[in-house]
């Protein structure tokens, strides 16, 4: 028998702000790595006796509304923190501070497309709460670093839409890029500004009721999450196949075997002993406050990237690559506004020159920004190539000397001399080419077109590579078939 899989994400995002959810402490640590363990701390983010919260930090709130916004969730005016009891190691309270019975959001949507096929996964909510603490074993000794405690996180929770690993993945993958457009978390799953867990079911059909769900928890990269999902839908595949039962169990996604383990059984929502936290006051959100919050929310990545396909007639997979960074985007459509050439021109510069530059480990640049090629000199450099005033053969060249002085493109052209010769100097190189080598012009004359090729490379360095092949080429051939 086969299977269907049904999946629910449920992700949790660190919010970009300066300061914790609840207390002034620092949020170095979830951005920057190398901070000591337990230095970004104080008593009320490490659960000391007799400590209560501070007001919810305003920025946190500001960051969720613009998410909710983005994704089509209705805000709720008014919004409650609870408490989830629960013991761990990393919870120095034995409660965690979180949204339940009345989220600041519910509903919404998120569209992307996964091989090539369109998608629009339904969420069911999205609420704010404190993250919890880091802990490892180490030479046997359990060791935790409080500096994560009170991170402000927005968890959101998918309705089970996805059905199969690899829309998952396309899910979250479209996710991340939606809140670094917003600027509302770094997103970088490597450092946990962004985690998933995962609920995976199985069916015999779409029409038969839902399946007893397994949970894997943290899961911090996109190809761990697909595999992770394709090892639990193989083992509850098989399990069934052999007649036994799925228990609704949390598993640990270990990285170095690529397999699962059990960590726990999973708790029922009885278990956590949900209760309106008494000391903190609802979160009350009005009209103006929302205005404020989304008044600068940017073209969503799933809009450019249908933008990108149909305006400048890139291709589905072009368009993607140049929209999974909003630098990379927002550089891209700098260059289009300054460029009145071919648009799909200037993608397959950006994506072949620049993006190459950046992916070069040893490009002393960290981002797009700093780059002394900018949008401007990139689309000047695809200007004076369109117009004749440098060959083609040229641009790679200039770009590299972009890279190491800062000029112009035309400021280069200048300084070192590379304007192509006048068009009666170039027929004169190609008669001295034609008339230096009868024996490869009389094969050209018997039809074999390769040997075009020769010559073009010998008028080519003489010109010391300023010339532009194509025009070399013609000229040849309008010469040579005049002998």
């Amino acid at each position: 028998m086969k299977y269907e899989a049904v999946i629910g994400l449920e992700i949790h995002i660190q919010l970009k702000t300066k300061s914790k959810l609840f207390c002034g402490c620092s949020t170095q640590a979830a951005y920057e790595r190398d901070i000591p363990p337990n230095r970004n701390i104080c008593p009320i983010c490490t659960g000391h006796p007799g400590v209560l919260p501070r007001p919810i930090n305003k920025k946190v709130v500001e960051l969720a509304v613009r998410l909710a916004s983005a994704t089509q969730s209705h805000i709720n005016p008014e919004s409650d923190f609870d408490r989830k009891n629960y013991f761990y190691a990393d919870l120095p309270k034995g409660y965690q501070i979180t949204q339940h019975g009345q989220p600041l959001a519910d509903g919404g949507h998120i569209e992307f497309y996964n091989e090539g096929v369109h998608h629009r996964i339904a969420l069911d909510h999205m609420h704010l709460e404190e993250d919890p603490g880091k802990s490892k074993i180490e030479d046997g000794v359990w060791l935790v670093d409080m500096n994560r405690c009170g991170v402000p996180l927005v968890e959101i929770v998918t309705l089970p839409d996805l059905r199969s690993a690899s829309q998952a993945s396309a899910f979250v993958t479209e996710f991340r890029r939606i809140v670094q457009y917003l600027g509302v978390s770094e997103g970088n799953m490597e450092m946990g500004n962004l985690r998933c867990d995962a609920n995976v079911s199985l069916r015999p059909s779409s029409s038969d009721p839902l399946g007893t769900k397994t949970e894997i928890k943290n899961l911090n990269s996109t190809h761990f999450m697909e595999d992770a999902i394709n090892w639990e839908i193989n083992r509850q595949t098989r399990l069934l196949k052999e007649g036994g039962a799925i228990k609704q169990i949390t598993i640990s996604w270990d990285e170095q075997t690529s397999e699962g383990n059990v960590s726990r059984e999973k708790e029922s929502e009885a278990d956590y002993r949900y209760f309106r936290e008494p000391n903190l006051l609802p979160v009350i959100i009005d009209l103006d406050f929302v205005n404020h919050a989304i008044s600068d929310i940017p073209e969503l990545p799933s809009k450019r990237h249908h933008r990108y396909v149909t305006e400048f007639g890139l291709s589905a997979a072009d368009a993607a690559t140049l929209i999974d960074d909003r630098s990379i985007s927002d550089y891209f459509e700098a260059v289009v506004i300054n460029y009145k050439g071919s648009s799909k021109k200037a993608a397959n510069w950006v994506r072949n020159h620049i993006l190459r530059l950046l992916n070069d480990p040893a490009c002393p640049y960290n981002s797009i920004s700093d780059l002394p090629v900018t949008a401007t000199y990139l689309a000047e450099l695809l200007t004076i190539m369109d117009n004749g005033s440098i060959s083609e053969a040229m641009g790679p060249k200039i770009l590299q000397k972009i890279l190491e002085s800062g000029l112009s493109p035309e400021q280069i052209v200048a300084q070192e001399g590379l304007r192509p010769p006048e068009e009666n100097d170039l027929v004169q190189m190609i008669d001295q080419a034609l008339a230096d080598d009868p024996k490869t012009v009389k094969r050209y004359r018997e039809g074999n077109d390769k040997v075009l090729n020769r010559l073009i490379g010998i008028v080519m360095k003489q010109a010391q590579g300023r010339a532009d092949a194509k025009r070399v080429r013609t000229l040849l051939v309008e010469r040579a078939d005049a002998l």
